[in-house]
């Protein structure tokens, strides 16, 4: 079933059962002792940390001065496959309202056609190998790096982003097919060092979560997963993360975050913040100035109480 939108059946091929996402609350065992125990404060990280930690969990090559990070420009149509209806509306209305935060531009509540696609499914590696099989033509538009990586690659979430290059003011580029015939494009521009002639703008996401591995997780943390996995190219991590992320979400050895942490809204704040053709390396140090600026907001609003 998909919600608000019908979604491109080719590019999903697939159909689900509602499965529940809400964490169940534990009892007690009458008559046990309860043991609590804590946790070190970790030490306060430091600038070079931030900037590590975020260029770690960026999906983009070494080229990081050459080449920006991709966002999306498009109108945001998010649409939910596997869940029922009240729970889909949920994680839809909470991606729309991350991304409102970033001031991204939104689509209409209703009738759009969803470039943001979450499904859930029994195996989401064996739904991707299927696909390929039968439809190789969707995964057209992935270099074959990114075709070998997506189709290999483990863990209980899979993330397909499509992305088109596109001149600073948003003219196609084609993409190079052999190094002999580059693709050439006229436009008028002041040479600069400090951002490029392109850009790269996210045009589709499918995220497919195992249904297995989303019990025990609540639907907020699962929609900032898919928030964080799609509004930008970014990569899962574990606890071992100087700070604390949602992309750990289903590392099995730490207690996962409720959601966005600070460290997630500033480095989305960074890769939405300016223009899009910006170098990624310019990006990727920006996160440490938005979560200055991330503090700076929580005590004006501690303050204004």
């Amino acid at each position: 079933m998909i919600h608000r939108a019908s979604l491109c059946a080719a590019a999903c091929g697939v159909l689900l059962l509602a499965v529940p996402a809400l964490a169940q609350e534990a009892e007690d065992a009458p008559g046990e002792d309860i043991v609590v125990t804590g946790e070190r404060e970790r030490e306060p990280p430091t600038r070079g940390e931030v900037s590590r930690q975020a260029r770690d969990i960026s999906d983009i090559t070494s080229d990081i001065y050459d080449k920006p990070l991709a966002r999306i420009e498009d109108r945001l149509c998010p649409g939910i496959i596997g869940l029922k209806q009240d729970y889909a509306s949920f994680m839809i209305d909470r991606i729309r309202w991350n991304a409102e935060r970033l001031d991204m531009w939104m689509a209409d509540d209703t009738g759009c056609s969803p470039n943001l696609i979450i499904a859930f499914v029994d195996d989401g590696r064996e739904e991707i190998a299927r696909l390929h099989e039968k439809q190789p033509w969707l995964f057209a538009s992935l270099t074959i790096p990114e075709r070998e990586r997506l189709l290999a690659e483990d863990g209980p979430v899979r993330v397909w982003t499509t992305a088109l290059m596109r001149t600073r003011d948003g003219m196609p580029i084609e993409r190079r097919e052999s190094l002999d015939a580059p693709p050439v494009v006229s436009m008028w521009m002041a040479h600069s060092k400090l951002y490029l002639t392109i850009r790269e703008d996210i045009t589709q996401v499918v995220v497919l979560f195992d249904r297995a591995a989303v019990r025990g997780k609540t639907l907020i943390q699962l929609a900032d997963y898919a928030t964080m996995r799609s509004f930008a190219r970014t990569k899962p991590t574990d606890s071992s993360a100087p700070l604390d992320t949602i992309l750990a979400l289903f590392d099995a050895n730490h207690e996962p975050p409720g959601g966005l942490t600070e460290f997630d809204q500033a480095y989305l704040r960074s890769v939405y913040d300016g223009i899009a053709n910006l170098p990624a390396a310019s990006k990727l140090l920006g996160v440490n100035r938005q979560l200055g600026q991330l503090a700076e907001e929580e005590d004006e609003a501690e303050t204004a109480e």
